[in-house]
């Protein structure tokens, strides 16, 4: 037997690779087919295994066990539909359907088909093989759908359809601002809508504000307030047109501008400063921190040209304070309830310092609520507290190059009923006189 002279590749058995020597000849004479061999089937030895009809020719096609399948490890199955066929490999599978035809599908893709019901699912029958795309990641289309896989550590499988990946391909699919998906559709809170992840930012489907992307500062401060269930709740349209740098994009309670739309932020890291956490960070960063805390979420001006930077910062509500502890917008948004950068922007772009006290620049104004009736007009002043904002101006950190700018901005807790948290109106542009 060939098993005799030849070393048996893969993990099969003397027994399984003389079985399948067996059916070779018993195949190639075609006047005595076996009892349970379709025609045009084939065996692959040492795999006993039997691949027949439109499954076997495009398993030939694509080099048969020198494939990315490699040897067969199943008979063809009939699926549960009682029409499709289907055959089983060591790293995937060939499934067939009259209406779809014989088609490969990797074990990255099954993660997210199998999930979804395998060809019972929405996603139902393959329509193509695996399209490489470049960089390890690679796409295919399914009656209901496509699948989105990079071969990467982490490895990335993602379903993505419908509404959703329409505004994905009009945008410009991976080569968009979004980059490529790295999660599957999946629900939102409150069960109406739907959204994928994507690497650069995410897609929310409303039925009544339809399919929108948020990217670059416009989400952080979308998550930072709170996303669906927060404070300006679901997309209702597209970043409009830019003014003074900024974009405006409506939300259903609300308004976020954002001036850095293609660049990505990252989740938010509590304790990002704390000296054991970072050098898990990459980077040095120019102000002395690392790549995350130095990152600069806000350049902009005083009345007076002074230039004003916020950056990223860290916070982490047991931290110590003091010049070591929390500081720029992480701890504003998660100490002080600041999330809004363009009113941020109008905060400083208001007003020249106050004063000095030691090193540090202070800006302090009041902050008045605009009262409005249903329809907009505003009827005059309402509630008010006095906001402070404290800007580091030298550079003190070991191995900074700069200084980190906005340290902290917080209401005065004896204008604000004795909370240094801002109430909720602050954060929407339109409430503010």
């Amino acid at each position: 037997m060939r098993s005799d002279r030849e070393e048996i590749p893969g993990d099969f058995t003397k027994e399984e690779a003389d079985l399948a020597e067996t059916k070779e000849a018993q195949l190639q004479e075609e006047d005595n087919p076996t009892l349970n061999s379709a025609p045009g089937c084939k065996v692959y030895w040492p795999s006993p295994f039997e691949v027949c009809g439109a499954i076997r020719e495009l398993y030939d096609s694509i080099g048969g066990p020198k494939s990315f399948l490699t040897f067969p490890k199943s008979n063809e199955l009939t699926n549960p539909d009682g029409i499709g066929k289907r055959s089983e490999f060591v790293n995937g599978f060939i499934y067939w359907h009259p209406k779809t035809g014989a088609h490969t599908v990797s074990i990255p893709a099954t993660v997210v088909w199998a999930k979804h019901g395998w060809e019972r699912g929405h996603f139902g029958y393959p329509m193509t093989n695996d399209i490489a795309l470049g960089e390890g990641w690679y796409k295919q289309k399914y009656q209901g759908g496509y699948i989105y896989t990079q071969n990467s550590i982490p490895a990335v499988q993602a379903g993505i359809q419908g509404r959703i990946y329409d505004k994905w391909q009009d945008m410009g699919a991976q080569k968009s601002t979004l980059g490529f998906p790295i999660s599957s559709e999946e629900k939102t809170p409150d069960g109406i809508g739907r959204y994928n992840l994507f690497q650069k930012g995410i897609m929310v489907w409303h039925p009544k504000f339809g399919a929108h992307a948020i990217t670059g500062d416009v989400l952080l401060q979308w998550v930072y307030s709170g996303a669906i269930d927060g404070d300006v709740g679901y997309p209702a349209g597209d970043p409009g047109e830019e003014h003074e740098g900024w974009k405006e994009q409506k939300f259903e309670k609300g308004s976020i501008h954002g001036a850095q739309l293609e660049k990505f932020f990252p989740d938010f890291k509590p304790g990002a400063g704390l000296e054991q956490d970072a050098p898990t960070l990459q980077g040095s960063g120019i102000a002395g921190g690392n790549d995350y805390t130095d990152d600069v979420v806000l350049s902009t001006r005083d009345r007076c040209g002074t230039p004003v930077v916020l950056r990223r910062g860290w916070y982490t509500p047991d931290a110590k304070r003091g010049k070591w502890g929390p500081w720029g917008y992480d701890k504003i948004r998660h100490k002080h309830g600041i999330w809004n950068l363009y009113t941020i922007n109008k905060y400083f772009k208001g007003l020249c310092e106050a004063r000095m006290e030691g090193t540090d620049r202070i800006y302090e104004t009041p902050i008045y609520e605009a009262l409005r009736t249903n329809d907009g007009k505003k009827i005059g002043p309402g509630r008010s507290f006095e906001l402070r904002a404290v800007i580091e101006t030298t550079v003190w950190v070991p191995g900074g190059l700069e200084p980190r700018g906005v340290k902290t901005m917080f209401p005065l807790r004896e204008s604000n009923d004795g909370s240094d948290v801002v109430p909720q109106w602050f954060n929407i542009e339109k409430n503010i006189d």
